[in-house]
């Protein structure tokens, strides 16, 4: 027999039984905070959130069947909520946004617990850091999941990321698969949106791996003090006490961001890496001496707590030092051998849809990326022009019903970093896509001496990178940025498939047809 609502209430703090209604001794069989997911044996969670309230649903879950309802303190009905089996036991919570996570945890076994945990945040290198401690545990140790922005995982089976961090029974439900699959490990992109609406809550992590932190998503946040204090909740979920292997749960930190430097980790175990002068003052236990880029890979030498480590690796563009130096630092901070996590970590190819090269047949070079903000725009723009000997164009737009402010940052740093700017469509969602273009265009005016020389408005995406790929030159190096991996736009409501990587490689096809 699985867990009653009695043994679920049990383990949760903070809750208490309003109404007990028909009993709580039934088995539980899922919790959901979406009404249409609701029926038998499922536990339904009221949750409130800016765009809804689950408690306008309390009837639709109620004449499902299903086995209970959470509800926030003070909520008021008239009346018991009556399913068809009788009254409906309700329960109260202080808060019911962590319910669902917590609940599901319970109820999947705390898979959690057979698992290494690696949790990534920050604004950018999340997706490249999360893929490349998938490889490094996954040779060191055996399987190696992966929930994050381009896919989940759970040994042969793969399917398409909803969310960079599915909400908690989506979450907890394929850490157990995993764990039954024979994974000995994860890797977890998790997101500030995730954090915030606590989809991770109860979840334990060995590593939380923190980036960097930079502007981004502020349509949600607000501020910037508001988005690292729902990235600074990752530290909230390190295991308290020993976890896998022994160890608490320690958190990697990059000690040369601004930002994060100001962190207060009093109290929390921490492993510091900086690819430059680090800003806290603070010594890094991983510190980057020097780096070599080249159109091959990487080559970097650091320091590792007075001992000297060479890495290399296929991945290019200085700011994937960073990333792979962030990969190193954690799994060096769980105790594993220098010299075979180096050995991992150099083995492992590019990440689907980041710094991903296509060579063009005049010779020049075609870059797709996923930045989609401007410090990330700035950072490929930077590798591209260490990777070009000739000119460095950029075709870039920017997403619809999102943050504005970062549209004018996004061209100023295009005219800036590179020498031709194509600006256009995104995911323009709602909002016209020729308006959200106008936006970056101010941005463009505002640089006092421009690099580009020449910019230009083609709102239609394959058009624009037609254009781009056309006009490049032997030596030349065209970025498409912020789609990356995905194979979808989104157009007032409407999903079309538009995938950046395969009208590069059409349009490869077709002039190799014209030789």
């Amino acid at each position: 027999m699985g867990l009653t609502l009695a043994d679920l209430l049990a383990e949760l703090p903070g809750v208490r039984v309003l109404d007990p209604g028909s009993g709580l001794t039934a088995p539980l069989t899922g919790v959901t905070a979406d009404s249409r997911q609701t029926g038998p044996g499922v536990l339904f969670v009221a949750v409130r959130g800016s765009s809804g309230d689950g408690h306008r649903f309390l009837g639709d879950a109620a004449r499902s069947g299903c086995a209970a309802v959470v509800v926030e303190e003070g909520w008021a009905q008239a009346g018991p909520l009556t399913g068809p089996q009788g009254p409906v036991p309700v329960v109260t919570a202080s808060s019911t946004r962590p319910i669902p996570a917590l609940a599901a945890r319970l109820l999947a076994g705390r898979p959690d617990r057979d698992l290494l945990t690696a949790g990534v945040t920050g604004t950018n290198g999340k997706t490249t850091v999360a893929f490349l401690l998938q490889g490094v545990l996954g040779r060191l140790q055996g399987p190696c999941g992966l929930l994050g922005t381009i896919r989940y995982q759970a040994g042969d089976l793969v399917e398409s990321a909803p969310l960079t961090t599915p909400g908690g029974p989506v979450l907890f439900s394929w850490l157990r698969r995993m764990v039954a699959d024979g994974c000995r490990s994860v890797a977890l992109e998790i997101s500030s949106h995730a954090l915030d609406q606590q989809r991770t809550a109860g979840l334990e992590l060995d590593v939380a791996v923190m980036t960097n932190l930079g502007r981004d998503h502020l349509d949600y946040h607000r501020t910037l003090g508001d988005y690292l204090a729902a990235k600074a909740r990752i530290l909230d979920l390190l295991r308290p006490a020993a976890g896998a292997g022994g160890q608490p749960g320690v958190a990697v930190i990059n000690g040369g961001d601004p930002v994060l430097a100001g962190l207060d980790v009093r109290g929390v175990p921490v492993v510091r890496f900086a690819t430059g002068r680090p800003v806290s003052g603070i010594r890094p236990d991983l510190q980057v001496l020097e780096a070599e880029l080249t159109l091959g890979g990487t080559r970097i030498a650091c320091d590792w707590r007075g001992s000297r480590l060479e890495l290399r690796s296929p991945l290019v563009g200085r700011y994937n030092v960073e990333n792979l130096t962030a990969a190193l630092a954690a799994a060096l901070a769980r105790g594993f051998e220098p010299e075979l996590v180096l050995e991992a970590l150099g083995g492992l190819a590019q990440v689907p849809g980041r710094m991903e090269r296509f060579p063009l047949p005049a010779g020049g070079l075609a870059v797709v990326d996923y930045a989609h903000t401007h410090d990330a725009l700035a950072a490929v723009l930077a590798a591209a022009d260490e990777l070009a000997a000739g000119k460095v164009f950029a075709v870039f737009g920017c997403g619809g019903d999102r943050d504005r402010g970062k549209r004018p940052l996004m061209g100023q740093v295009a005219m800036a970093g590179a020498d031709r700017v194509w600006i256009t469509s995104d995911n323009p969602r709602s909002e016209d896509p020729a308006l959200i273009c106008e936006d970056v265009l101010a941005g463009c005016d505002q640089v006092p001496s421009p690099r580009a020389q020449d910019r230009t408005v083609i709102v239609d995406r394959t058009s624009a990178i037609r254009a781009a790929l056309g006009a490049a030159g032997p030596q030349d190096v065209v970025v498409i940025a912020g789609k990356g991996h995905e194979d979808y736009q989104l157009i007032g409501g409407r999903v079309l498939h538009l995938d950046d990587r395969e009208i590069v490689r059409n349009w490869i096809a077709g002039e190799a047809d014209h030789d």
